[in-house]
């Protein structure tokens, strides 16, 4: 959503104000690779049943050519350059969001991807190269288990959705990051 804010033109006034740019698990890549099958089927029915256009961009299948999509147009931009902190946050936990994606790095699958997999390698090395002034930390996160009888609390956590909402559900994480990472947000 940053990224994409750039382009706005009431923005131009702050740009030299940006200092930390903080994501918390988002798909800068996409959701190309995705382990988790059910959470594939779900983004493939919304695309299909509700037109979803996000979506539809966050598969790479919002254009015929993997390089004319709105995610690939996207990293072409130098948006994260403008900020000196980046921080990705990110938990191997959360199979809503590729951890790959969340951490902006190449994964095993697309170096075999013939129709995917060169746009892909582009756009990790066209969001990460004008970052070489900026401070990059990987920040993984582990949340503990939860031990419930609920059948919906079980489903979530075998979903991997659990994790991806515990980063702004879990109060405790939240202020220890505050904690751990004050230096970068003053």
């Amino acid at each position: 959503t940053a990224r994409a804010a750039r382009q706005k033109p009431q923005l131009e006034a702050l740009l030299p104000r940006l200092h930390t740019y903080i994501s918390l698990s988002g798909p800068h890549l996409g959701m190309l690779y995705t382990s988790n099958m059910l959470v594939e089927l779900g983004v493939w029915g919304l695309r299909k049943w509700k037109n979803a256009q996000c979506l539809t961009e966050l598969s790479l299948k919002d254009a015929k050519q993997p390089t004319d999509t709105f995610l690939y147009t996207l990293s072409k931009g130098d948006m994260l350059a403008r900020f000196t902190n980046v921080l990705l946050v990110s938990s191997a936990e959360d199979r809503y969001v590729p951890h790959h994606s969340a951490r902006l790095q190449l994964c095993p699958e697309a170096m075999h991807d013939p129709r995917f997999g060169t746009a892909f390698v582009s756009m990790v090395h066209n969001i990460l190269s004008p970052l070489q002034c900026s401070n990059l930390v990987h920040v993984d996160v582990s949340f503990l288990p939860l031990i419930s009888t609920k059948l919906v609390h079980q489903l979530d956590q075998a979903i991997g959705r659990k994790a991806h909402i515990d980063f702004l559900e879990q109060q405790a994480f939240l202020q220890m990051f505050v904690q751990m990472y004050l230096s970068y947000l003053v």
